[in-house]
């Protein structure tokens, strides 16, 4: 078995991190940093998964791995919503049955839990950049495969303007229609940070993250860009306004958030572990967290009537609620376990 590279979790953890806060009102306490989060913190998830991208087995089999880390998961929360919804809130099983059917659109606009769009185009996005690289991967020349992956990227921008919203005639009806299905007018924009991760690892190691200067030149320019320019990023919502700028932004806060998750690999033993772990449990908190914090959140505002302080309450609950989801229901137990696209961590046997 391949030696894990124990940075690339850190980075998960950073960035699924970053997702938690991206999803409260942090703006309210520093609309700076959330600038900053949302210049390259979804980015990065596409990219550290095209960082492990393996072609080598045949479609097939990629698509059934790839169906059971994310699809699976999408699919099964949807019924644990609204089996829960219609078991303890009394909504009506007809109600459950058209959300559910709405929420397999899987775009935001059509989902409760909103972020859990992610998975379903997480999914198309695997597979576009599996062929992508089949195909164009046969190119020897770098530098070539580098220019058609920037060629998609721009064709990707007329996308993201064309299909949110779009018209469809339907049976004599009219629909107005936010995204394509599995946010694939995404695909372009997504793909292209899926493949440069795998492009990235050909040409790095763990010496290139050691550099000090990478770290203090990423981050300087990240934060400088983040005030200087206003030019934000949300694949959700379809905003990507400036091919040069947001590009240069995403991919310069990559690079920062895996020079950071190096050091703090070779420098501080716990907090790795802490960031390790929650990069290695990072679906499982991007699953629960918005509605964990949510509730805590405004349990908190109620009482104190202090906004920041329900803020970070609800950031810290929605990590540690879905943290506690998991080591309770999931860790340890196979069925759930297969259900969110993971293997059981069942206890070593005594021998006897």
């Amino acid at each position: 078995m391949p030696k894990r590279i124990e940075y690339i979790d850190i980075a998960r953890g950073i960035g699924i991190l970053l997702v938690v806060l991206a999803h409260n009102d942090f703006g309210f306490i520093s609309q700076y940093g959330y600038k900053v989060i949302y210049s390259f913190h979804m980015p990065l998830f596409f990219l550290l998964s095209g960082y492990f991208i393996k072609t080598n087995s045949s479609f097939f089999e990629f698509f059934k791995k790839r169906f059971h880390s994310l699809l699976k998961p999408f699919l099964f929360t949807l019924f644990l919503i609204y089996f829960t919804s219609v078991s303890f809130e009394k909504m009506a099983f007809g109600t459950a049955l058209r959300r559910i059917v709405k929420s397999l659109y899987g775009t935001g606009v059509y989902i409760d839990w909103v972020q859990l769009w992610f998975l379903p185009h997480m999914f198309v996005a695997s597979l576009y950049a599996f062929l992508f690289i089949v195909v164009v991967g046969k190119l020897n020349n770098r530098w070539l495969r580098l220019g058609i992956l920037a060629a998609t990227l721009a064709l990707s921008l007329p996308f993201l303007k064309s299909f949110y919203p779009f018209s469809v005639s339907l049976f004599g009806n009219d629909y107005e229609l936010f995204g394509l299905p599995f946010s694939l007018d995404l695909i372009f924009l997504s793909g292209f940070f899926y493949v440069l991760g795998s492009e990235l690892r050909q040409v790095t190691t763990e010496k290139t993250f050691d550099n000090y200067f990478l770290l203090i030149g990423t981050g300087v320019t990240l934060f400088a860009m983040n005030y200087f320019i206003e030019s934000p990023i949300d694949f959700n919502t379809r905003t990507y306004n400036s091919f040069f700028i947001n590009t240069i932004e995403a991919v310069v806060g990559i690079l920062f958030a895996l020079a950071l998750s190096r050091q703090i690999e070779v420098r501080t033993d716990k907090l790795a572990a802490l960031m390790k772990y929650f990069g290695r449990i990072s679906l499982i908190i991007l699953i629960f967290h918005v509605p964990i914090q949510d509730f805590w959140g405004q349990k908190v505002l109620a009482v104190t009537d202090n906004l920041p302080l329900s803020i970070w309450i609800g950031f810290f609950m929605g990590v540690g609620g879905s943290a506690l989801i998991y080591e309770l229901f999931i860790r340890r137990n196979p069925v759930a376990s297969w259900w969110f696209g993971r293997e059981a961590e069942l206890p070593a046997q005594k021998a006897d």
